[in-house]
């Protein structure tokens, strides 16, 4: 068995995954919020 490596560690900044990090959750806070007024709105009926 082989050990696979990439042959440059810096091929992944950090940056570019804190980014990415930051975007899914501000996804996940607006979808969070979505629901939680799309519930309140039904519950209010």
């Amino acid at each position: 068995m082989q050990n696979v490596q990439p042959d440059n560690i810096d091929s992944m900044p950090m940056r570019q995954s804190s980014r990415s990090m930051g975007t899914l959750v501000i996804r996940f806070v607006g979808l969070l919020t979505f629901a939680v007024v799309a519930m309140a709105l039904l519950w209010s009926r």
